[in-house]
């Protein structure tokens, strides 16, 4: 948590130096008014944080706590959007003025044209109303992102195709969510919608590939209870994701064996449906499983001492566990944790980043689903993708 929060606290004052400095600065106010706006700015943008280093034991300074994340948190995202579109404007600027500079630097004094000054009048003037133009579009997307976010989440059905599969095995479902992030704006409440939805679907089988919690268990307990109220014949699974490295995964995962969730800590497990053999196996988390001895991720350790069966599906928390899923041999492998970019523009950017960002992948002999996201995390928006829970259905191929 350390190190996030440092991080966070360095984005923070990025943001506020690089917002001061484009968008108050040069608004014409007097210097108390920017003064005041730059305040406001900074208390937006960092007031959030000191919540995580409170303890949320009482109602009312739950209460507190959670009203100012809402503030805080929606308010970061709005800002994530609105700078995104000042630095479209900024940075060819930036490297226009240093080429000019480079140009006027390597010619003769005696061979420049006269120097005028720029009309500092107009560029402020044009800075300010780009300024405002951006406010205008920042502000709806925003709230369309917000009302997309906390919306019911979208059923996705999808298919699996399993070359030989069992006729026994032919048509059985799995209810996949991912990435609830219950903590500072996901509680309870919305919990216990998703629980709704996944039951009424009446699954043969339920998995949840990580990322359940955003906190330590003593202060979401409660908001994590209607997890327990998952029903499926053949049982509700779960595998650790990165946060729940961020969270004290050891009690999590007490936490989860509680709640009737069973975790899958690199092994495996046999589903016999009485018409086919389902071996189900689950990994830590690719890069913060190594961060608690003995629970580095590995597909191998997953698969290894197998009985036979007739289709196996690993729960990956990170699609690139794909590689070693396919090595191992495992069929299938059901992931999230990219939240498919989760808002414009990043859901555009992750491409940067992840091989694997959202739906059905075909890697070597292994199928790799990404689920885009039960819930959200941090900025309560989602534009260009939407909150899901996915029905697998195997199918013979």
């Amino acid at each position: 948590m350390n190190y996030w929060f440092i991080i966070a606290m360095a984005v923070s004052t990025l943001l506020v130096l690089y917002l001061g400095w484009r968008l108050i600065n040069p608004l014409h106010v007097g210097i108390r008014r920017k003064v005041t706006l730059w305040f406001l700015l900074a208390l937006l943008l960092f007031g959030h944080r000191l919540t995580w280093m409170l303890h949320r034991t009482d109602r009312v300074q739950l209460v507190a706590c959670d009203s100012i994340d809402w503030i805080g948190f929606t308010f970061l995202g709005f800002i994530s959007i609105l700078v995104v579109f000042m630095l479209a404007r900024d940075i060819p600027s930036l490297f226009r003025a240093m080429a000019s500079g480079l140009k006027r630097l390597c010619t003769r004094r005696s061979q420049r044209p006269y120097f005028l000054g720029p009309n500092l009048g107009r560029r402020r003037f044009l800075l300010n109303a780009s300024n405002g133009v951006f406010l205008a579009a920042a502000l709806p997307m925003a709230g369309f992102g917000v009302y997309n976010a906390r919306r019911k989440p979208s059923v996705i059905r999808n298919e699996l195709p399993v070359p030989g599969l069992s006729d026994g095995l032919d048509g059985f479902t799995i209810a996949q969510i991912s990435d609830t992030h219950i903590g500072p704006t996901i509680r309870g409440g919305w919990a216990r919608t998703v629980v709704a939805v996944v039951n009424g679907l009446s699954p043969d089988l339920i998995v949840h590939t990580g990322d359940l919690v955003d906190g330590a268990v003593d202060g979401l307990k409660a908001d994590v209870e209607p997890f327990g109220e998952l029903r499926a014949p053949h049982g509700v699974w779960f595998c650790t994701g990165n946060h729940e490295y961020y969270s004290g995964v050891t009690e999590w995962l007490a936490e989860a064996r509680r709640l009737g969730m069973r975790p899958l800590v690199n092994e495996h497990a046999i589903i016999d449906t009485g018409n086919g053999r389902l071996l189900l196996g689950g990994v830590t988390d690719l890069r913060m499983g190594g961060t608690v001895p003995g629970q580095e991720s590995s597909a191998a350790r997953a698969m290894a001492g197998a009985p036979p069966h007739d289709v196996s599906v690993l729960l990956a928390h990170e699609p690139d566990s794909v590689y070693g899923a396919a090595a191992a041999g495992f069929d299938i492998q059901l992931s999230g944790h990219t939240h498919g970019g989760q808002y414009f523009p990043y859901n555009y950017v992750i491409h940067l980043f992840q091989t694997y960002v959202r739906g059905l992948y075909v890697h070597g002999n292994t199928l790799l689903y990404v689920n885009m996201g039960t819930g959200y995390w941090g900025p309560p928006m989602r534009i260009g993708t939407t909150p899901e829970i996915t029905l697998h259905t195997l199918r013979r191929a």
